[in-house]
Order: structure tokens, then sequence, then C-alpha cells
């Protein structure tokens, strides 16, 4: 009911957006290339037969294909619909404590214990600033991230980790979101964009293996870069 009501509300909000007055001027669409810097950071894994303080992860980082449609409301605001092709982010073990376990799950640290994919819609309310010269627009813009985490799966370190064949799900996520960036104009209706941007990113991660759960709580403040190419009209 909650995941309904969100992209209900966020849903409702693009299509004023892009409806609202009469007097919105442009719609543009961007693509480009995005690096994805999770900056996470995770809790010990909890649970029984597990060792207190001993293990966590950490999310690596990933760049993919990145779009976007925009479209004007005044001179100088836009409503944004960020998205991009799902990125699959490797979940590396964090070994805290190596003597609360064997040497050879110790041995494991820094090795990648599960994959998990990663999509983000994201949509912004950006104020366009006015022309600063040579055709240079910069923006501030702020708004709304939903980040569903899917098709996790566990490697064989995990596995090994957990003592068995080991299923991975992660809860989703719904926080603020935070861009700045700047447009420079072409040629005609063609323009170059560099954004960064960053959100408030917040999943619990629970493991499964032969019945045994055990849990971690991840946050993620991601630095995300974007380099795109956008057309007007």
């Amino acid at each position: 009911m909650k995941k309904n009501t969100c992209l209900s509300i966020a849903f409702t909000t693009l299509v004023f957006g892009f409806s609202s007055a009469a007097f919105a001027q442009a719609t543009t669409v961007r693509v480009g290339w995005v690096q994805i810097d999770p900056q996470s950071s995770a809790s010990s894994i909890y649970g029984p037969f597990t060792p207190t303080d001993a293990l966590s992860l950490n999310v690596s980082k990933q760049s993919t294909l990145f779009f976007s449609v925009a479209r004007e409301i005044e001179p100088n605001l836009e409503v944004e619909l960020a998205l991009g092709i799902p990125p699959t982010h490797d979940n590396t073990l964090v070994v805290k404590n190596a003597s609360a376990v064997t040497p050879g799950v110790a041995a494991l640290n820094g090795q990648v214990a599960a994959t998990v994919r990663q999509i983000a819609p994201t949509l912004f309310l950006n104020y366009r600033f006015d022309d600063v010269g040579g055709g240079v627009r910069p923006f501030v813009g702020a708004g709304i991230n939903y980040t569903v985490f899917d098709n996790a799966s566990s490697t064989a370190v995990n596995d090994k980790v957990n003592g068995g064949p080991t299923s991975i799900k992660l809860s989703s996520s719904i926080g603020l979101a935070f861009q700045v960036g700047a447009t420079a104009q072409i040629s005609g209706p063609w323009s170059a964009n560099i954004v960064w941007s960053t959100a408030q990113v917040s999943t619990k991660m629970t493991s499964n293996t032969l019945g045994i759960e055990r849990n971690a709580d991840v946050t993620m403040s991601p630095s995300v870069i974007t380099l795109s190419v956008g057309y007007t009209f």
C-alpha cells in the first residue's frame, strides 16, 4: 500500500508538472552516461549463529546509461523525471573482526558476496538560472527518489560464509533527492549537460540460508555524476 501510494503521488506530480498551465513551453529529452558511487554505510550483519560485530558489506560503484524527460512549466522552472538502465552493483564482504570468524571466512574479506540490481527513478523540480554567458545556464533541483532493489543473487562466497545456499532480498526506499548542474547550448535544439546529484537511500538486507535469516541495515548517500546530451522540442 505504501509503495502504491508513493508511486501515485509521484505520477500525479509528474502529470501536473507536464500539463500544468497552458504556458508550458518545451520538452527536453536527455541521454548520456552516469557514474554512481553509492557511498554506502552498513551495520554489522546480525542474526542467529552470527558473530557480533564481525561481518558487514560494502556496495561498489557502477556506471550505466542515463536518460531523462524534462518539461518546462515556466521560463525558469522545469519538472524532470530522471531514469536510466538499472545498474547491477557488486556487494563485497567486509570482515570487521577476523578473530571472531574462521580463517577461511576471514580470507574472503573484500570478495563479492552478492549482486543486486538498483531501479531508482527520481522526480525533480529544477530551477534554471538565467544564461551566465556562452549559452550556459546553471540549475539546482530537489525532488523524490524511489529505489527498488531486485535480481539479488548470492555468490559462492556468501554461501560459504552462511553455510549453505542463500537467498537475498532488500527492502525498497523512498527519500529526498538533490541535484546541481549546468546546461550549455550547443546548436539549435541541442545542449550538453553536467550534473551532480544525490539522494537519501536506506534498505534492510535479509538473507535466508536453510531457514536461518540474517540482516544488515544499509544506508546510502550516493554521489552521482551525469554527462548527457539534450534535445529540446
